[in-house]
């Protein structure tokens, strides 16, 4: 009697019954924080696969490489960002309360400088990759900018380019980022209410 064999996987595929979605969240979710905390040259595909207690195969059986694990990564976390902004840019209260939320809930984890991120991974990601993080990144100061505008129609803030108010706050904010700011302040809280201050300082109406 012939034994049967079972036909073996190929390299990466994952066994029967893994539940691939939970797999990949998990790929996505360290990969993002790694780039952002390390940015995108120090972090190799081989450690995010230990931290998520996955093969390196397991990941390029999701990503085919780690340009485009970077770019999903990065632009998943952005639409969080984004989403995250914009609810708590509609909670009640005064602008300057609604941007320290902002500004406190951007800085609860490290996170390298943008550009200079970019600038690192920009010789890795083709013209596409390229185009969908910085649309990614356009997405959050166009919702920066509508709530400015309507602080401009209110007669808040002075008239100026909203986009270029969204760039200047968010530019800001990056200074959080360094340790000899930080060291400055005793809290987050602090350090955010400090910024925004200074933001409006310059943006606001002068009656």
């Amino acid at each position: 009697m012939t034994k049967k064999t079972t036909p073996s996987r190929s390299p990466g595929r994952p066994k029967a019954g893994t539940d691939q979605t939970s797999v990949q969240s998990k790929i996505l979710m360290t990969a993002s924080q790694l780039f952002m905390e390390y940015g995108y040259e120090p972090v190799s595909l081989q450690q995010i696969a230990s931290l998520c207690h996955v093969t390196k195969a397991s990941i390029y059986y999701h990503f085919s490489s780690k340009p485009e694990l970077f770019t999903v990564a990065i632009t998943r976390m952005m639409a969080m960002g984004r989403q995250q902004t914009e609810l708590l840019l509609e909670e009640p209260g005064s602008l300057q309360q609604r941007l320290e939320n902002v500004a406190a809930a951007k800085m609860q984890q490290s996170h390298v400088d943008t550009e200079t991120m970019m600038r690192e991974a920009e010789s890795y990601l083709n013209p596409d990759q390229l185009a969908q993080i910085r649309e990614a990144e356009t997405q959050i100061f166009d919702v920066l900018a509508t709530h400015f505008k309507r602080e401009m129609d209110s007669g808040y803030l002075r008239s100026a380019n909203p986009m270029l108010l969204a760039q200047a706050f968010t530019s800001l904010l990056m200074l959080a980022n360094r340790e000899d700011v930080r060291s400055m302040h005793g809290s987050i809280e602090d350090l955010a209410h400090e910024l925004v201050s200074l933001f409006l300082d310059g943006a606001v109406q002068r009656k």
